[in-house]
């Protein structure tokens, strides 16, 4: 069962994780409260960023990085996970609100007509390489090794189709919620790669510390 969030967690939230913007801040909380299970707090979240912000177009604007993260996210986290994140944020849009009517001038981002194999695997292998640098054909072997079909899932649907995608999402930022997201998960390994990815990807230091410490309270179960 989640936890009401308390006003002291949250401000406790912006102390440890100063390094991050203050949308950054916000998605990388989400990523990982959504990996924790934490899915019921996800709106009080995202209602606090939206209560920061003044104008529709901004607020549309956070609830599309929001929901793209959290797509993102599903390749590390599970798509149960991803359905009840999406679930507690939309419940913030109205059906015939302003911010609902600015949500739907949104395009498609994956869809057939911008879907080619060849591309998305050309933009998942970029992404990859820049992940994991000098050491990216070693993984992708162990990965080819492990069951081939895996290694060309990874590469097309989880770094092209989702994880390339940097409309709304760039590929610093992307890592600093995945770093959110796999914390919560006790997967040591994954979560090195993935802090020094964010590095390589241009977080610093101080960021991506700052990412780990969020996720990190997120995490710590009050008594």
């Amino acid at each position: 069962m989640d936890e009401h969030i308390q006003a002291d967690e949250l401000k406790s939230w912006d102390n440890e994780a100063q390094a991050l913007d203050d949308n950054v801040r916000h998605l990388v909380a989400i990523s990982a409260m959504a990996s924790a299970n934490r899915t019921s707090s996800i709106a009080t979240v995202a209602q606090r960023r939206l209560d920061q912000l003044a104008q529709t177009s901004e607020k549309a604007y956070f609830i599309q990085q929001t929901r793209e993260v959290i797509l993102k996210m599903s390749c590390l986290m599970g798509t149960p996970k991803s359905i009840n994140a999406l679930t507690s944020l939309m419940s913030l849009v109205g059906p015939n609100s302003d911010l609902a009517q600015e949500l739907a001038k949104v395009p498609a981002l994956r869809s057939q007509a911008n879907y080619n194999y060849d591309q998305m695997r050309a933009r998942g292998q970029d992404l990859f390489d820049g992940i994991y640098g000098r050491h990216a054909v070693t993984v992708e072997g162990k990965l080819r090794g492990l069951y081939p079909d895996l290694a060309e899932v990874v590469m097309v649907d989880c770094y092209g189709r989702l994880l390339g995608e940097t409309r709304y999402l760039d590929g610093r930022d992307t890592e600093l919620c995945a770093i959110g997201s796999l914390v919560p998960q006790d997967v040591p390994s994954q979560l090195k790669s993935h802090c020094l990815g964010a590095a390589r990807m241009g977080a610093t230091e101080e960021m991506v510390q700052a990412a780990l410490r969020l996720a990190k309270l997120i995490c710590t179960k009050r008594p």
